[in-house]
Formats: structure tokens, C-alpha cells, sequence
């Protein structure tokens, strides 16, 4: 390494480390494969590029979610019903990390949401049309033919 002078930036490299091809060599896609963890017998190693699919209950359920969290987010600012409605599903979701609760079913968790939007029902009609949506979605469930709820959020826009 050269002596430090006036290149070196907080890590200690100067421009001769910068233009020295060793960072090429430690970055390069060679055919050695360093990261095989099974010794080439195949499987998930750091290299595989593979997605891990989700049942059609766990995508269903991370856009039931999305749309929920979304819906909250974005019309939740001027209502306050929906702000304590957002409040208390993060508080069911702290409560239930580690717990058994956390094992529970795609649908028996949407279910659970649910119980929470129904008791909210009478604070605001925009928790019942939220509701009226979620149940839509809640069918695909046992229906995956059944048309659910279309769009991004559960609450239409009032233009």
C-alpha cells in the first residue's frame, strides 16, 4: 500500500489501492464456486438465484395485508378511526411475535384481522367498507376462482 497522503479516504485506501485490480480479483465471477456449502451436491447456497414460492394462501394473504396496510396509510391520516384501527393491529402483531399465535394459519390469521375490523365496524363507515372488502378477499380463500376485492387499497377513492 502506498503511504497515506491526501486520496485516503476514512478506510484507509489511497488511490493506488483504488486502482489496483485486487478488488477485481475478490469480486470476480470466476467458475470456482466458494460459496457451495454441499460440496456441488446441489440445494440452497448462497449463489442460487431461485425465489421461494409461497402457497397460494401465503401470497393471498401477503396482499390482503398490502392492501390493508396500504389502505390505513393512505386514507388513514384525516380519520382518526382508522389511525386507532391501524394502532391496534400493530399491536396485535407485537403481541403475537414469538407466541404461538405466530404459527397460526394464513386464514385463521385473516381471520383474526377480521375480529379486529369488525369491532371497529360502528367508529366509521370507512372501517365497514374496509371490512365489506377484506371478506371479499377473505373467500379467495376457499374460492380461489372467487373475484375478491379488485384494486390496491380496501376504500374506494371519494372524487
Amino acid at each position: 500500500m502506498a503511504p497515506r497522503g491526501n486520496f485516503d479516504d476514512e478506510y484507509g485506501y489511497d488511490e493506488d489501492d483504488l486502482k489496483n485490480s485486487h478488488f477485481d480479483d475478490e469480486f470476480s465471477l470466476d467458475d470456482e464456486d466458494d460459496d457451495d456449502l454441499l460440496g456441488g451436491r446441489g440445494g440452497f447456497g448462497p449463489d442460487d438465484d431461485e425465489e421461494v414460492n409461497l402457497p397460494y394462501e401465503g401470497e393471498l394473504f401477503n396482499e390482503m395485508l398490502s392492501k390493508l396496510h396500504g389502505t390505513l396509510i393512505m386514507y388513514g391520516e384525516d380519520d382518526p378511526a382508522l389511525m386507532d384501527l391501524q394502532a391496534e393491529l400493530l399491536q396485535v402483531d407485537a403481541d403475537k411475535v414469538g407466541t404461538a399465535a405466530d404459527d397460526m394459519f394464513y386464514l385463521e390469521e385473516a381471520s383474526q384481522i377480521a375480529k379486529v375490523l369488525k369491532r371497529h365496524l360502528t367508529a366509521s363507515p370507512k372501517i365497514k367498507e374496509i371490512h365489506d372488502n377484506f371478506m371479499k378477499d377473505i373467500t379467495r380463500f376457499s374460492d380461489e376462482k372467487a373475484e375478491g376485492h379488485a384494486g390496491d387499497y380496501y376504500l374506494e377513492d371519494e372524487e
